[in-house]
């Protein structure tokens, strides 16, 4: 007897464009994360379980070397810590994350604190701990004005440049009460080329959070490539054209920083100094007796006239230079003090040891210049402080 059901197969379902997309996506997502963490997990083992890697980019993690703490638009040392890298002797690292020794918070009513802000030139990348200029400057308070309590802070971390100082000193530095802030960097602005394409940008940030890519980008350095990374270096050869773009997009930003800088400092009542920065060409680092900042300076540009571009090594001063007038022209309009320390080093050449590092006695020379600038306004700062 014939069965009259009539066995109909039901058709697969089709996926929609919608979720098939959707699928893509998780899958591309899951392949990314997969060698994001390979990478990371690979870095940490190669490198005998240093947690900075396994970290890279997102994490204030503890450890006893770099500075990898991270926080809202700068980064600076753990707390608590002994350098044993980059400097002749270990260097101390205080509760607050800087060089030096601890300090309290909230600054004690009878003190004028004068902060320090800069990069490794302020740390003293070169130096003792003893040897830096804001030890320096501290101990030329303490013998010469004995009758004020001035408390000198060094808060420069190597690398910082001017977007980063704005940050730390509107997320950080203003709540210690300084008196009085010193200002001295310039070569970390001019250092670097800044981005100019989307692309760029994108591999900028790349490079800075994910451990493939810098992991990627070094291989491919290894092998005779290139990866756009954070820290390129300009170009072998700069044209004019470029050159002069950069001068100008350099200009903008340190221009810009600075300015939001002065305005923070000012509406707290905080006294500002300037400090124009030195900066040797790396081609007069072993010259017995180098041209001064200036002769270096007119050197480059004449080579530019003459043959239309310059080497990229001589980019940065050609750039730190306009940088310099920047910080020149913005003292002059706001009426502050200005220590010019490339006066100071051009009449002691051997104060500069590297193409931006001081000596011990460079620093102590600077101190001194500074000291000068800083001792009418930490009296200023002090009458201030009784009154209130």
């Amino acid at each position: 007897m014939m069965d009259d059901t009539t066995s109909i197969e039901t058709p697969p379902r089709r996926l929609t464009r919608r979720r098939k997309l959707l699928f893509t996506v998780m899958a591309v997502v899951l392949v990314l994360v997969g060698v994001e963490s390979l990478a990371r997990i690979g870095s940490y083992l190669f490198t005998g379980f240093n947690p900075y890697y396994l970290f890279y980019g997102f994490y204030s993690w503890k450890s006893e070397e770099g500075h990898s703490e991270k926080h809202k638009g700068y980064f600076k040392f753990p707390a608590n810590r002994v350098l044993k890298f980059g400097t002749p002797e270990p260097a101390r690292i205080n509760n607050h994350g800087f060089r030096g020794e601890d300090f309290e918070t909230s600054k004690r009513a009878d003190t004028v604190r004068i902060i320090c802000l800069g990069g490794s030139s302020t740390f003293g990348y070169t130096n003792r701990d003893a040897g830096t200029y804001p030890v320096a400057l501290q101990n030329l308070f303490r013998e010469r004005v004995p009758d004020t309590r001035v408390e000198v802070l060094n808060c420069g971390v190597p690398h910082l440049n001017t977007d980063h100082v704005v940050a730390m000193l509107q997320e950080e530095i203003l709540n210690y009460s300084p008196g009085v802030i010193t200002f001295y960097e310039g070569f970390n602005d001019a250092s670097w080329p800044l981005d100019t394409t989307r692309m760029q940008k994108v591999m900028s940030w790349l490079d800075e959070y994910s451990a493939a890519y810098a992991t990627t980008r070094k291989a491919v350095t290894k092998l005779g490539g290139h990866l756009h990374e954070r820290w390129n270096r300009y170009r072998p050869r700069m044209d004019r054209t470029t050159l002069l773009h950069q001068r100008d997009l350099h200009e903008k930003m340190t221009r810009a920083n600075l300015s939001a800088i002065i305005e923070l400092a000012q509406s707290r009542g905080v006294r500002v100094v300037m400090v124009k920065q030195p900066v040797r060409r790396v081609r007069d680092l072993d010259k017995e007796s180098p041209p001064s900042y200036e002769e270096a300076y007119r050197a480059v540009t004449e080579e530019l006239d003459r043959e239309g571009g310059i080497d990229g090594l001589d980019a940065t001063l050609f750039i730190h230079r306009a940088l310099m007038d920047v910080v020149e022209d913005l003292a002059r309009k706001a009426n502050l003090p200005l220590v010019d320390n490339i006066a100071v080093v051009d009449a002691h050449p051997k104060g500069l040891v590297t193409q931006v590092h001081l000596s011990e006695e460079g620093n102590a020379r600077l101190a001194e210049a500074m000291f000068q600038a800083l001792a009418p306004m930490v009296q200023a700062a002090s009458k201030s402080d009784k009154t209130d």
